[in-house]
């Protein structure tokens, strides 16, 4: 079998890792098969031997995948798709379900998250680390449960598997970023570099495997981005009818020009330690470090509030009922606006640390060859801190009386534009010197900053023992497996929320030697986007508040007390418990195998809050509160789960494979949505209202039915077709309780405002809240090739194909109506196909890999009748390389060359409409060059 049957038994019953393949040339030598083509034969192989339905990347040994994230890769395999963050890979999706459905092992043990989230960054794990990955579409009754889209499971080296008794390898690329020189003080430049040590010692008893990753690189993109198109009428929305139709049409929020731009490092360390000192008895310990820093800037410009003021609009343009181009210039507003068009500068420090670390045990002894006992422990903890900070510039005007915002000054501030759908936009002009900072004739002036560092943590504590017994071959049944996990798991975000606009004298002249130029180039440039000042940060935080209490503090800690309205803690207890018959028989001549089993699933989950006295400075020169002013509350529930598990496997030939799988299976709620933190607010006229989490949650539910076919043209491919169904019974929404009891919940609403009378008890009250009825459904077809019996040359050809087709239906509470809306998933796309072609012949090796996907609707806080969609994109990534032979003093050096983002794809938006702009994001190419080593 492929994976771990659990925790506790992922080192004791997997199925030997192919190491290279075997094939007889024709005068009866042995022809040892290596490199990307050998990884393919591996990943068919594993998928044929599996007991239910699973598609596999692997490497040929560590360092041998070629990707920069683990991520990269499992977005070739069929039905996956991923979701890139800063212009790589990170985020998951299968079969067309989000990253929040998919759950994750290392070696077999459930992964926490740096995210303040259940969603694993794959990104966080290099590909020179892993030596396996896979993805699991259906599941037995012994894996953990959670992963209604399936699971991911990653897999490090075992040294006494290894063919070889000493191994060591050594990789190091350098890297070039061809958008990154349009950021100021940003290196184009980066570098890859990883060690791997591999040895066998005391009579192939022992086992130790050692290695290290680190990455070194720009993280730069660009982008315009187009705020959101409100529905007349709502939210206090404008109504206006420009083109006379009778109907309102929608005004959006303005947009933005932006540049990001820094470096991020990823460091990644792995320990194994092997020992089996006896054929009955084995013990495994593996741990693993991951650490991320991303220093980025968002910098550039804004044009804000067309939808404010009596702005008076030139030849506007209107498709489907929204303005999406036209001349617009300021005036300002006589119905109650105080400010009409506005442009800004744009300057935020978006940094991030985030550090991995789990290490666990397993030991395995077998009290007889039927029998096996294993316990597994582990411990696996996540930290984030995400600086979030920024400052505000807004053009002033000298007059009589003194400086003067423009924006309240009618005719000032004008723009002219036209957006273009999914292209970039045509900018004809915009009505201020985004470059002037000069304090001498006006120019852009400091008047806000704010301050929301985010600190999370994620820590699992699991314990499993499982027992195996097998049976003899003649029997029916081929082995009863029995086992009880316990995990203890705690997620906590800490935030502090400081909005310090309107800062004592603002606003404040800039000076000088805090000022840099920046501007946009290619074709950002030739949309109109202007230059724009980048102002330093932290120079802007020292020139309006000194260095009180270290606001800024570069250790990543906080000086002042967390805001604790917006901080929680999630406390989540499981106990699980399971049994699996595994059989293998004849049925009509065939053989007929699988397992049929069941989980029983009881989960505790509780959020607790700290709510405090509502009289919080908002200003970073002053501490809030004492900590005395704090009163925790919790809530929570308890749900129980049986999750049966069913996979059948018929055997039609040697070459045919038959599988059937029924499950039933859960995903948990996001740490977010489960918080007890919320936000109460009391009008005028005594109602209460508020938005927050939800600590009583059920998790999503589903019942998963799927059909396999696969046809295997020997060791050399794959023709496989998978046809599922799953329907969704719970899933969570975002919604209103109407009739939402404050009071009983623990919570005081606020006094009616200017008066001392508490709000009413019992209101309205957003939050994630658990929908019913919906669906999933798809077919996937895969081909994967090495035409090994084509004559010579063409021997070395390959190819990897996969398409995907999804389909879902859903019904959502509007937002903005409260209507219900029926859409897909967020995050499904229709069309998935990614197709590989590849040639290795006498060491020379070449790869173009193209991941391409249809549109999808975007996850968002909030479902309106306004959905933001996320557009169809095709990534392309080559690869060039050559393995020195055997016979060559050079023997063991590979050189390679690769390009990720070959045609510098962006990724786009748009809403509701595709001309409706949403963003357009472009991250440039990466250009790798280098070598590893191999000895």
């Amino acid at each position: 079998m492929i994976g771990a049957a659990s925790p506790a038994l992922a080192q004791a019953n997997d199925a030997e890792q192919p190491q290279g393949t075997a094939e007889i040339d024709e005068e009866g030598g042995v022809i040892v098969v290596t490199g990307f083509r050998a990884s393919v034969e591996n990943s068919i192989a594993a998928k044929r031997e599996s007991n239910f339905i699973v598609d596999i990347v692997t490497a040929d040994d560590i360092a041998g995948l070629p990707d920069v994230s683990i991520a990269e890769s499992l977005a070739r395999l069929p039905g996956v798709t991923s979701q890139r963050t800063g212009g790589q890979a990170s985020a998951i999706n299968i079969r067309g379900l989000s990253q929040d459905l998919v759950s994750a092992t290392l070696n077999g043990r459930e992964q926490v998250a740096t995210s303040g989230n259940r969603v694993i960054e794959f990104d966080q794990y290099p590909s020179e680390l892993i030596n396996q990955a896979a993805v699991y579409k259906t599941p037995l009754a012994s894996h953990i449960e959670g992963g209604i889209a399936g699971k991911v499971e990653l897999k490090t080296v075992r040294p006494l598997d290894n063919a070889d008794a000493f191994k060591a390898t050594i990789n190091l690329r350098g890297l070039y970023n061809d958008r990154a020189n349009e950021s100021p003080d940003v290196s184009s430049y980066g570098y890859r570099v990883s060690g791997s040590v591999q040895a066998k010692l005391l009579d192939d008893t022992l086992g130790i495997a050692l290695g290290y990753a680190r990455l070194y690189q720009p993280n730069v993109a660009t982008r315009f981005v187009q705020f959101d198109f409100p529905i007349p009428g709502t939210n206090g929305s404008p109504t206006r009818d420009f083109n006379g139709d009778g109907r309102p049409d929608s005004l959006n929020f303005g947009f933005e020009g932006i540049q990001f731009g820094g470096r991020e490092t990823r460091d990644a360390a792995i320990g194994v330690i092997q020992w089996e000192p006896s054929d009955r008895l084995r013990l495994l310990i593996d741990g693993y470090y991951s650490r991320f820093k991303s220093d980025v800037q968002r910098r550039g410009l804004r044009v804000v509030s067309p939808q404010s003021g009596d702005n008076q609009f030139i030849n506007p343009v209107i498709a489907n009922n929204a303005l999406i181009g036209g001349r617009i210039v300021n005036q300002v507003g006589s119905n109650g606006f105080g400010f009409g068009l506005g442009t800004e500068l744009v300057n935020q420090d978006e940094s991030r640390r985030d550090e991995l670390y789990t290490i666990g045990g397993n030991l395995a002894y077998d009290f007889s060859d039927r029998v096996t006992l294993a316990v597994d422990v582990g411990y696996s903890k996540g930290t984030s801190f995400f600086n979030n900070a920024g400052i505000n510039l807004r053009p002033y005007v000298n007059t009589p009386t003194g400086l003067r915002r423009a924006d309240s000054i009618p005719g000032l501030i004008s723009v002219d534009y036209q957006l273009n759908g999914t292209r970039l936009p045509t900018i004809r002009s915009i009505g201020s010197n985004f470059t002037d900072v000069d304090p001498a004739g006006g120019g852009f002036f400091l008047d806000g900053q704010f301050l929301v560092p985010q600190a999370d943590s994620d820590e699992l504590f699991a314990a499993a023992t499982d027992l195996v017994i097998r049976f003899d071959e003649a029997n029916f049944l081929d082995a009863l497996r029995f086992g009880f996990r316990y995990a203890d798991r705690r997620g906590d975000r800490r935030v502090t929320s400081f909005n310090t606009f309107g800062i004592p004298g603002s606003p404040l002249a800039v000076p000088g030697n805090l000022v840099k130029q920046a501007g946009f180039s290619g074709g950002y440039a030739a949309a109109g986007l202007p230059g724009f000042a980048v102002v330093d940060i932290d120079g802007a935080f020292n020139l309006a508040f000194g260095n009180t209490l270290g606001v800024r503090q570069p250790t990543d800690q906080i000086a002042f007390d967390f805001t604790i309205d917006q901080s929680f803690r999630i406390d989540e207890e499981t106990y699980a418990g399971y049994a699996q018959l595994d059989f293998d028989t004849e049925l009509g001549g065939l053989r007929f195998h699988g397992n049929i089993g069941g989980r029983y699933v009881r989960t505790e989950q509780s959020s607790t809050v700290n709510f405090a006295d509502p009289n919080l400075v908002d200003n970073p020169a002053t501490p809030p509160p004492a900590r005395e002013n704090r009163r925790p509350v919790t809530r929570g529930r308890t749900f129980n789960d049986f999750l049966p598990a069913v996979n059948l496997i018929l055997d039609l030939s040697d070459r045919d494979i038959l599988r059937a799988s029924y499950s039933r299976q859960i995903s948990r709620p996001r740490f977010f949505e489960l918080r007890g933190s919320i936000s109460v607010n009391t009008g005028s006229d005594g109602n209460t209202s508020g938005s927050g989490g939800n600590p009583d949650l059920s998790p999503y539910r589903a019942n998963q039915f799927d059909l396999s076919y696969e046809h295997y043209f020997g060791n050399s491919g794959v023709f496989a077709v998978s046809a599922y169904y799953k329907d969704l019974e719970s899933y969570i929404i975002n919604g209103t309780i109407p009739q939402f009891n404050y009071v009983e919940n623990g919570i005081t609403p606020p006094p009616i405002p200017g008066t001392n009378i508490p709000g009413n008890a019992v209101g309205s009250f957003s939050s994630p809240i658990n929908g019913d009825g919906g669906y999933v459904y798809g077919i996937e077809f895969q081909f994967s090739k090495t035409f090994v019996e084509l004559p010579a040359p063409f021997d070395g050809l390959g190819v990897q194909l996969n398409y995907a087709y999804s389909k879902s239906d859903l019904e959502f509470p509007s937002a903005t109506s409260g209507a219900s809306i029926n859409l897909p998933l967020p995050g499904l796309s229709e069309h998935v196909f990614n197709p590989t072609v590849f040639y290795e012949k006498a060491g020379f090796g070449a790869r173009l890999s193209t991941r391409h996907r249809s549109s999808f609707v975007s996850p968002q806080i909030g479902i309106s009748e306004l959905v933001l969609t996320s557009a169809k994109e095709t990534v392309m990534d080559a690869q060039l390389s050559y393995q020195f032979q055997e016979g060559s003093v050079l023997r063991g050096l590979k050189l390679l060359a690769q390009v990720n983002n070959l045609t510098d794809e962006p990724t786009r938006t748009y809403w509701g409409n595709v001309a409706q702009t949403g963003t357009i994001q472009n991250f440039g190419r990466t250009f790798f060059l280098g070598a590893t080593y191999e000895f």
